[in-house]
């Protein structure tokens, strides 16, 4: 049976819960910028209501992914969630563009080229901490996924007004 920390016992909650478990001040705030930054432009647009949904089924299936990666519950961080945010947005606004959801290409570019270095292990020897890889591109690519189904719902929408 699959145990995720204590799931099988019914603490659902233990799915969403890593998302607010920081491991210092920076870690804390650059999760907060981006929350905020990408985040924000997904609640100016879509509303608070799709927003929590995205940040709900994204910390769940990043959080999965990283037990299932790792086998251990001993991690922490939204960086599953903000990947998600970065992948619905660049997604979203390929299919369904819109000017409050634009970023620029080579803010894409830097965090795909971040989740790409943090992958090769040499921040983790550098600094001696470890990195949820698992759980960013798990999140990346639910988001990209969640990007795609509304990108098209929203194209559907936009031709049929």
């Amino acid at each position: 049976m699959f145990v995720f920390g204590g799931i099988g016992e019914g603490e659902l909650w233990r799915l969403i819960t890593p998302i607010f478990v920081h491991f210092g001040l920076m870690h804390f705030v650059f999760n907060g910028l981006w929350l905020a930054l990408l985040g924000g432009r997904i609640e100016t647009l879509l509303g608070t209501v799709h927003l929590l949904l995205l940040v709900l089924v994204s910390a769940v299936i990043s959080n999965m992914g990283q037990f299932v990666w790792t086998g251990s519950v001993a991690f922490g961080g939204m960086s599953g969630v903000i990947y998600a945010l970065l992948g619905y947005i660049w997604i979203r606004n390929l299919l369904a563009p819109h000017p409050i959801l634009a970023l620029p290409k080579e803010l894409i570019g830097f965090m795909l080229f971040w989740l790409l270095f943090c992958m090769t292990g040499v921040l983790d020897s550098l600094l001696g901490v470890g990195i949820a890889n698992a759980a960013h591109f798990s999140g990346l690519v639910v988001g990209m996924l969640l990007g795609l189904i509304f990108g098209l719902v929203g194209t559907v929408r936009t031709r049929f007004k």
